[in-house]
C-alpha cells in the first residue's frame, strides 16, 4: 500500500487525551559487537502529528521519497543531525531511556536483556503517564517472539493503577515517529560509547530520566525468563 506522507498520521491514533510514545534502540544487545552500551530510547508526545512533520520535511530536504529510504541516524550527516534533534527539542515532549551496561553478559541472554530494557522503559513512561499508545519499531518477524516482548512490557506496568495502554509493534519505515525516536536513542548512545555529548545536548531540556544499568540485572529481575 502506498504512503501518503503529506496526509500521514498513525493508524488507529489516540483520543486527545492518550499520549503517544515512540520507542526504538540503538546498538545491539549482544555483548559480540564489542560496544560496551546499548539504548533503549522512549520518546512521548501529546501529539505525534508535528514530530512526524519534522522527519518529512527533514526526508524532503534529503530528497529521500520512498518510505522505505528511512531516516537513520547512523546514516546521516551530523548537519542533518543537528537539524532533527533541534526541531524535536522545540515540540514539546519527553525523553525517558535506558542504558544497558553489557559488560559480563552472556550472549545467550541478549533478547532477555532486550525486552526486560523494553519493559523497564516503558514502566518508566507510563508510569508519568497511565493514557499512553506506544509504537514499537518492530525487531521480530517471529509472532511468538512479537508476543513474549508484549508480555514482558504488560507485566513490567501491571502494578499501576488504572493505566490504559496501547502497544504496537510496527515498521518504522512506514511510521516517520520512529526515525524521530532512532535519533534521539543514537545521540544517547554516541555520549554513552563515544563521550560525544554534542547530540544529546541538544534535547538534553526534553529528557526525564537516563537510567544506566547492568545487563546482568536486568537478566536477573523477576519475570525476565
Amino acid at each position: 500500500m502506498k504512503i501518503d506522507e503529506q496526509n500521514y498520521i498513525p493508524q488507529n491514533e489516540s483520543s486527545i487525551s492518550m499520549k503517544v510514545a515512540f520507542i526504538d534502540e540503538s546498538g545491539s544487545p549482544s555483548p559480540n559487537d564489542n560496544k560496551q552500551f546499548f539504548v533503549v530510547a522512549a520518546l512521548i508526545t501529546n501529539s505525534s502529528r508535528a514530530i512526524e512533520l519534522h522527519v518529512k520535511r527533514t526526508r524532503r530536504t534529503l530528497r529521500v521519497r520512498s518510505p522505505r529510504n528511512e531516516l537513520k541516524a547512523t546514516h546521516s550527516r551530523p548537519v542533518v543531525i543537528k537539524r532533527l534533534l533541534k526541531a524535536i527539542g522545540q515540540e514539546e515532549c519527553d525523553i525517558y531511556a535506558v542504558v544497558v551496561d553489557k559488560h559480563g553478559i552472556k550472549p545467550e541472554l541478549a533478547e532477555t536483556v532486550y525486552r526486560v530494557a523494553v519493559g523497564r522503559t516503558v514502566l518508566r513512561c507510563v508510569q508519568d503517564h497511565p493514557e499512553l499508545h506506544l509504537y514499537l519499531d518492530k525487531r521480530y518477524t517471529n509472532h511468538r517472539q512479537r508476543l513474549e516482548l508484549e508480555r514482558v512490557m504488560r507485566k513490567a506496568i501491571a502494578s499501576i493503577p488504572e493505566h490504559i495502554v496501547i502497544i504496537e509493534q510496527v515498521d518504522s519505515t512506514a511510521y516517520p515517529g520512529l526515525q524521530a525516536v532512532d535519533f534521539v536513542a543514537w545521540a544517547l548512545a554516541q555520549k554513552h560509547e563515544q563521550n560525544e555529548v554534542w547530540a544529546r545536548e541538544i534535547i538534553a531540556h526534553c529528557i526525564v530520566a537516563e537510567e544506566i544499568i547492568e545487563a546482568k540485572k536486568l537478566a536477573a529481575l523477576p519475570g525476565s525468563r
